[in-house]
């Protein structure tokens, strides 16, 4: 997937974070989900701004914005600058975790106590995103993106992964960023088993990460998708992998 694909959605006010358990059938069926706001689902499931109709202008269909450059040390408009933001999530981090378990799915080559890896860096000019509020939903905001390569290992070798993406901020404490990697990218030797995946496929590596001024958090899920072409219907499975960090208690799919 494209680096910019889901940095309008990350902007939104919906919960940071995806839906465990999701089915989708011709159109959005909740299974056994958290109950969050469905726009979470819109996050991370195939956002994407496209080309308006005016120059500059992009959408992903709820937010219609439009981008300028930004100086690296500029105040925006929202009153901190890249720097700033980009500062929250620069360098190398070091995190424990449980891998986690649901019934019915096996996966390896690790599994109980993990550790994770992440370095960010900067990898371009960043932008500042600025939201039509005629053309937009209520809930999309303005927000300064700057992209960046992330390097999430875990220490058994399951994910050993370079990301390119956006880190998104609409404050000067927090930031965020998601990428959907396709399975056939990873690097890491990570597998679903024969068993759970059955007539199934593993299709993407979900990663999402949130940083603040002391502190930050991590999710990982894998998409497992199905199909019944007999019915037209198409499954889709979200499998909660790792967890770490300050993780919002809503989520508690992530909880202990």
């Amino acid at each position: 997937m494209a680096p910019e694909k889901c940095e309008a959605a990350l902007a939104r006010r919906a919960p940071a974070w995806p839906i465990p358990d999701v089915a989708l059938a011709h159109r959005i069926r909740l299974g056994a989900a958290p109950s969050v706001a469905l726009s979470a689902l819109v996050v991370f499931a195939g956002c994407g701004p496209v080309a308006g109709g005016q120059t500059g202008e992009e959408s992903d269909g709820r937010c219609v914005f439009v981008t300028s450059p930004l100086s690296p040390d500029e105040l925006s408009p929202l009153g901190f600058s890249p720097d700033q933001a980009l500062a929250l999530a620069e360098g190398e981090r070091h995190a424990a975790f449980s891998w986690r378990q649901s019934p019915g799915v096996a996966y390896g080559p690790e599994s109980g106590t993990g550790a994770v890896t992440l370095t960010t860096t900067s990898a371009g000019p960043p932008k500042l995103a600025r939201i039509d509020a005629e053309k937009s939903d209520a809930s999309c905001v303005d927000h300064v993106r700057i992209p960046v390569t992330v390097a999430l290992s875990t220490a058994g070798g399951a994910f050993d992964e370079s990301l390119t993406t956006h880190l998104v901020a609409t404050s000067a404490d927090e930031a965020a960023l998601t990428q959907m990697v396709p399975s056939a990218e990873l690097d890491g030797a990570f597998a679903f088993s024969e068993e759970t995946l059955g007539a199934r496929r593993f299709i993407r590596l979900e990663v999402n990460l949130l940083f603040r001024t002391d502190a930050s958090a991590g999710y990982l899920f894998g998409g497992i998708e199905g199909g019944d072409a007999a019915n037209g219907v198409t499954s889709f499975q979200a499998v909660p992998l790792a967890c770490w960090g300050d993780i919002p208690s809503l989520f508690h799919a992530c909880a202990d």
